[in-house]
């Protein structure tokens, strides 16, 4: 455990563990987040098992925007890029992380048959889960919507590790890319398609989250609708880092590793 590489792909910053499997679970962080919120899963048994794998998407953490469009379908394109460089005859599962989750479910619907499935983790499916990344309508101004968003993150969570473990990757981010994938985020959640789009999926779903994090109407469309789930208590919105065992175990069990 703890073995992992880091290294640049097509200038995408990519952290991925050293063992050898046909399995590769892609890792997407959420909002203009990083790698560094999968970082405990790198020192679990889950990388004995599989290949487990995160990039920073351009315009975050380490990876330059340069000309990247920022939306959905863009990252989705670029991520289909990256899979076929990094881990082109693996099986690919994803694992997305709130926002990442959106991008983790349009990448599943391209990877058809190949895709193991999609373990999402508090990831977007109505529109109120769009209310941190979804604000950037309420601006015109890049900039000022980068100013608001981390200087509420901060506030929020200035005592909290996690909050500020959140806070560091968002200083590193592109104005731009924050603003446009919030705004394409927010514009893509209405009638709560990212949930119809999960749930319309042909490879298998599960959706692991806590209370105390998800809004009222999420937790209503998984029980009207059924979602696969695992339902815990007590961690953050980043359970990867503060229940990196709950998480590794269900993990393992919907991915049969």
């Amino acid at each position: 455990m703890g073995n992992f590489q880091i290294h640049a792909r097509n200038n995408i910053f990519v952290r991925r563990n050293t063992a050898q499997s046909d399995i590769a679970l892609w890792c997407l962080p959420g909002f203009a987040d990083t790698v560094a919120s999968f970082s405990t899963l790198f020192d679990t048994a889950l990388t004995e098992e599989a290949t487990v794998i995160a990039p920073d998407l351009p315009g975050f953490g380490a990876s330059p925007r340069m000309d990247h469009p920022s939306n959905i379908a863009a990252y989705v394109e670029t991520l289909a890029e990256l899979i076929q460089l990094e881990t082109p005859n693996a099986r690919v599962g994803f694992v997305g992380h709130s926002v990442g989750s959106v991008v983790a479910t349009e990448a599943a619907r391209l990877q058809g048959s190949q895709c193991l499935g999609v373990f999402s983790i508090e990831g977007n499916i109505t529109v109120e889960d769009a209310y941190f990344s979804g604000r950037a309508t309420e601006f015109d101004s890049a900039i000022e919507f980068k100013e608001f968003f981390t200087s509420h993150i901060w506030q929020r969570g200035a005592e909290d590790p996690i909050f500020r473990n959140y806070h560091a990757g968002l200083s590193q981010a592109d104005p731009e890319a924050m603003w446009i994938f919030g705004r394409d985020v927010k514009n893509y959640s209405q009638d709560d398609q990212p949930g119809h789009a999960l749930l319309s999926l042909d490879c298998p779903t599960h959706y692991f989250w806590c209370a105390d994090n998800t809004p009222e109407d999420t937790q209503v469309f998984i029980k009207k609708h059924n979602l696969p789930n695992t339902e815990v208590t007590g961690t953050s919105h980043w359970p990867m880092l503060d229940a990196a065992d709950k998480v590794v175990e269900s993990l393992q069990k919907f991915f049969k590793i």
